[in-house]
């Protein structure tokens, strides 16, 4: 490509002005587009933690990222000498409250002492909260012992889940006999409906009565995931299992 030589020094500097001039209208349009795109992001809610002098299941990091939604990532470690077998940690934001419950169902699942579990909140991007605040609400160790002020009912959700796992395991039982695994293959397919039948006329609370219900879940999916042949005995195996680590322990 020819090189392009300007002799006259008038023309010279017209030349600089343009590219100055295209340069600064450049440097505009890139500054104008990146000041809105920092404007239209949602603005990222502060996380703060609670005081957790004594906590056995310790919060150690949090990380609020966007990409899609609005995720509070969080870092917890058990600092207890014993195993750590279900928690409840709440994120609450002022207006509501997130929980994050998990029932750490086998031996092997359970959280070591110093082992770390990481897990997050998810926030829509139109309504994201100003700030979140941390903490745990309750722990059970794997020795049947339990931790925590238990604000959102854990421990009911807990045994409502144990007992609804029970309940299931007992009633597909006795399907098994009656109707062979094929009966089974339609139960565990079916929707677990909104109020199961309870046999106690007992009054229960609602975290006993939404873990019931889960507790009959879990196991009609366990069946499904693993129940694939019209064996009599593997559908004896399969609910024989126990439910989580909890069944043997007090």
């Amino acid at each position: 490509m020819p090189e392009l030589k300007y002799r006259n020094p008038a023309l010279r500097y017209l030349a600089l002005t343009l590219l100055g001039f295209s340069l600064l209208l450049l440097t505009k349009d890139l500054t104008r587009a990146s000041l809105s795109y920092l404007q239209s992001r949602p603005k990222l809610p502060a996380a703060y933690v609670a005081p957790q002098t004594d906590a056995p299941l310790r919060i150690t990091h949090t990380f609020v990222e966007s990409v899609g939604l609005i995720r509070l990532k969080v870092m917890a470690q058990n600092q207890s000498g014993k195993k750590i077998r279900a928690y409840a940690i709440v994120a609450d934001a002022g207006s509501h409250s997130q929980v994050n419950f998990a029932n750490l169902t086998t031996s092997a699942a359970a959280l070591r002492p110093t082992q770390i579990k990481t897990f997050d909140f998810a926030y829509g991007e139109n309504e994201p909260p100003e700030s979140v605040t941390l903490s745990v609400d309750f722990v059970e160790f794997d020795d049947g012992s339990t931790w925590g002020t238990d604000t959102h009912n854990s421990r009911d959700m807990l045994a409502g889940q144990r007992e609804g796992a029970k309940a299931e395991r007992s009633r597909l039982r006795e399907l098994l006999k009656s109707g062979g695994v094929s009966a089974v293959f339609d139960a565990v397919s079916e929707d677990v409906p909104e109020r199961p039948e309870l046999k106690s006329p007992t009054k229960r609370s609602e975290a006993w009565l939404t873990g019931y219900r889960n507790g009959i879940g879990g196991i009609r999916h366990r069946l499904r995931q693993n129940l694939q042949s019209s064996d009599p005995a593997r559908a004896e195996v399969e609910l024989a299992r126990p439910f989580d680590s909890s069944e043997g322990q007090p």
